[in-house]
């Protein structure tokens, strides 16, 4: 059977009475909204989630998708029509009272729904208790029944009652709400313990997951004494790597507009492993972050084996290498072990634990893919580094590959990052496979093709063995690639290495030919400038004076970071120009990246609470017009933003340019940025917030 891709996603279309309370509604504007296709924001909103569903590879798109807070009706109208044609199957709304809101939630689904025990194709449990805001709402678990995984498997979507002054608010509600929705599941599926072993629950529990919690509400619901933790594991926390204890990856689902702060709410939950075999996570992410306050949260479920998740992934440190084992005498050199793939079900994983930063390359088997993760981001895959070449493996290492002969794809994949990685492996064609060769290759520097690839802004311990050659002439080959940036800015970089006073060493530059260009002899620092542009790569050498010296670190320095249109760009309106209602700001936004003017954006019906729409699009659009494919966009300088709303400028004030500076040597490896801007007006100046995140790494 083939493994069930399943999302849900909070996707903010609220009902009008929520933009009353808040004031970013006046009460005409909400009596105009009444009337169908008049709510234009809900209409946006809702047009936009579907773009960005609709634009999901066919094969990789979810099967079921379960929307929360899918109050607005004309956003629900948007829903229907552009998302049926692909999900047919839907549940449309769950009522409970004319006088309520329904409950929010809508599913789609490109799987028929099995008919349940009392006839229905669905059924609802009405929570009896609700506090606040949520008042208004009929808060609601919804359950259906799909053929993937397993041929009955039970699933149900909710989402629980908001917390608006504290952490902690309502968690009593929120707890007798987990208990009503084990009634719905007993309901659906009985005492039948197979079928029990078939149940995800997903939705926005509204239970912070984050470390930045001030509660131990999570900890209760899923370690204390009540039955829905004692049954559901929170499956993130399956995505942890083995041994580790603490999320790597925070698995942040929910953006505050007003603060830009970030929470993990929204949650997959599979039983807790009993006897028998159930179904689990797979694979997890994040995605879709630029249309709604919450990003969508993808799981990939198929029944439980070896290897399958993060937390049950093979450790290389647990392995014995199969090839460049030290051996007495003999010089030290790269590290090779083979990884014996089986995935047995169909679309499942296998997951590798690499438990330190470092160069590493792969070989898979030919009917093998893979991708490479940093712990600390399971939603985004690295980029490829290089390549390297089943000949070019040092010969100390080349039984590895010669071994699996005919099995490997000749051509491996490099990859390099500051964070520990694991890898995802899957069958190319989605069938299962049993005992395929995955090779592992651990560059330690011993040559050219296995020179370790040098991370900007890091710290690298450089792998000599103590009294003990390196290599066959005890020297560490380094690579340096620096990347392109979006304008072609030329800057200076520097390459420093650190060593013990009484140490000395040779460091030696190469070209990418391997023609020596200059070298440098001495004790202590050494170092030496370079002016950089695109695409200028180049290799370093260091050769130590003697075997007993160790602890030397070199060090990459440069200015370039990058944009992470992958997680978005935002604007949001703090406070527009003038009244809040009624009326609303008309902007325009010019932004510049590194001096050099990127694009020009307008909108025409900014109001307070709200994100730009399609921002982030826009940015996409005019870097790709420029030739740029990453999702990471490269820079130097920063980024400068200029907001104006033409009709409201008193002549006095003219435009200010608002800079979002680029990176600084002391910096952690991603940042976020955040500058307000002050938008000009005679009647009352507006504030816009810009926000974005910088990394080191592209």
């Amino acid at each position: 059977m083939d493994a069930l891709r399943l999302m849900t996603f909070n996707v903010q279309c609220l009902p009008l009475i929520a933009g009353v309370l808040d004031g970013s509604i006046s009460i005409p504007g909400a009596l105009v909204g009444l009337f169908p296709g008049t709510d234009d924001d809900a209409i946006d909103r809702a047009t936009a989630i579907c773009a960005d569903l609709l634009a999901i590879a066919p094969d990789e798109r979810p099967h079921v998708i379960a929307l929360n807070e899918a109050f607005n009706e004309d956003a629900r109208g948007i829903f229907l029509d552009q998302l049926k044609p692909t999900w047919p199957n839907i549940v449309e709304a769950v009522y409970e009272a004319d006088l309520e809101e329904d409950a929010g939630l809508m599913v789609f689904s490109s799987l028929p729904f099995h008919t349940l025990p009392d006839g229905s194709t669905h059924m609802a449990q009405f929570y009896s208790d609700d506090a606040g805001d949520d008042s208004w709402a009929s808060k609601a678990a919804v359950l259906v029944q799909v053929g993937l995984p397993a041929e009955v498997t039970t699933l149900v979507f909710t989402h629980l009652q908001a917390a608006y002054d504290s952490d902690d608010q309502y968690r009593d509600v929120r707890a007798r709400q987990l208990e009503e929705l084990l009634k719905l599941i007993d309901r659906g599926v009985g005492d039948d313990r197979d079928q029990w072993r078939n149940v995800v629950v997903a939705g926005d529990l509204n239970i912070r997951g984050d470390a930045g919690s001030a509660s131990d509400e999570w900890y209760e619901t899923f370690t204390g004494a009540g039955e829905f933790g004692q049954r559901f594991a929170d499956s993130w926390i399956q995505q942890r790597p083995p041994g580790v204890q603490e999320n790597l990856d925070p698995g942040l689902s929910h953006r505050d507009r007003a603060t830009q702060g970030e929470q993990r709410l929204d949650y997959v939950c599979c039983l807790k492993r009993r006897d028998g075999e159930a179904i689990v996570a797979h694979q997890m992410r994040l995605g879709h972050r630029t249309v709604s306050d919450h990003y969508a949260l993808e799981a990939l479920i198929q029944f439980e084996a070896d290897r399958c998740q993060p937390c049950r992934a093979v450790n290389l440190d647990e392995l014995s290498p199969m090839a460049g084992a030290p051996v007495a005498g003999q010089p030290v050199g790269s590290l090779a072990w083979h990884v014996d793939v089986t995935i047995p079900a169909d679309d499942g994983r296998f997951w590798l634990w690499l438990p330190r930063p470092g160069t590493f390359s792969f070989f898979a088997a030919t009917d093998l893919a893979y991708q490479v993760f940093a712990a600390t981001d399971l939603s985004h895959p690295l980029e490829l580094f290089s390549t390297l070449t089943a000949g070019e493996v040092p010969a100390s290492v080349q039984v590895a590959v010669q071994e699996f002969r005919g099995q490997l794809d000749p051509d491996g994949g490099t990859f390099v990052h500051r964070q520990p990685m694991l890898i995802c492996v899957r069958s190319a064609s989605g069938d299962p496979v049993r005992h395929r060769p995955f090779m592992v290759f651990e560059h330690r520097g011993d040559t050219p093709q296995t020179a370790l690839a040098l991370p900007p802004h890091f710290d690298l311990d450089l792998p000599f063995p103590l009294n003990e050659y390196l290599g066959a002439d005890d020297q560490v080959w380094l690579r340096v690639k620096p990347r392109a940036t979006l304008m072609g800015t030329t800057r200076s970089e520097s390459i420093v290495l650190t060593q013990g006073q009484a140490d000395a060493a040779r460091m030696t530059q190469y070209d990418r030919a391997l023609t020596a260009l200059a070298d440098w002899y001495g004790s202590g620092e050494l170092s030496f400038s370079f002016d950089a542009t695109d695409d200028d790569e180049f290799y370093v050498t260091v050769k130590r004076d003697d075997p007993s010296q160790i602890r030397q670190v070199i060090r990459w320095n440069t200015p370039v970071c990058y944009l992470r249109l992958d997680k978005g760009m935002q604007v949001h309106v703090d406070d527009e120009t003038g009244k809040d209602w009624p009326g609303a700001d008309e902007p325009e936004l010019d932004l510049s990246i590194d001096g050099t003017h990127l694009t020009h954006v307008t909108w025409d019906d900014a109001d307070t609470g709200e994100d730009w729409p399609g921002f982030t699009d826009a940015i996409r659009n005019a870097v790709v017009a420029r030739g740029w494919t990453s999702a990471s966009v490269g820079l130097c300088q920063g980024l400068e933003v200029t907001i104006e709303d033409p009709d409201g400028i008193p002549v006095a004030h003219g435009v200010t340019s608002w800079p979002l500076n680029g990176m600084h040597p002391g910096e952690p490896a991603e940042v976020k940025r955040i500058t307000k801007v002050t938008v000009f007006d005679g009647w009352k100046d507006g504030t816009y917030s810009v926000v974005c995140t910088l990394t080191r790494d592209a």
